[in-house]
């Protein structure tokens, strides 16, 4: 059984809380998750903090009966990344902010990943692109 939560932080970054009975520990598509991942210590229900970048791909490999959504989780987020995928933003709404980093970093397509709570299935649409702009040439 998979236990997953997305949640916001205090200063906005969506976290992915993942929690993992032990015969999954063991299976070989979560061992580059969990080395990236952050232990969570205290008394949390769960017990991995893992990069968001993580979570489209657990999600879609992992059977649906094993998934388990958190009740208060995040059920859809905004996301793009720079041109070599090398970073991911993500935020919660397109804020002034977001948005200037969007351009700052040559107006890559922004995503929203949506969850839905029933079924766990993921769609991944295109919200905002780069408008293309045609010259034409004009004889006067």
């Amino acid at each position: 059984m998979i236990k997953i939560k997305l949640e916001k932080n205090r200063s906005g970054k969506i976290i992915f809380k993942l929690k993992l009975d032990d015969k999954d520990k063991s299976n070989i598509f979560f061992r580059r998750a969990l080395m990236e991942a952050r232990t969570i210590k205290g008394n949390s229900r769960y017990e991995y903090e893992v990069p968001l970048r993580f979570f489209v791909p657990i999600c879609n490999n992992v059977e649906k009966e094993n998934i388990v959504l958190d009740k208060k989780s995040l059920l859809s987020y905004l996301e793009f990344s720079d041109y070599y995928d090398e970073n991911y933003y993500t935020d919660v709404d397109a804020t002034a902010k977001y948005m200037k980093k969007w351009r700052e970093e040559g107006c890559p397509n922004i995503y929203r990943i949506t969850i839905d709570k029933d079924t766990y299935e993921i769609v991944k649409e295109v919200i905002f692109k780069k408008n293309k702009i045609v010259l034409r040439d004009f004889d006067l």
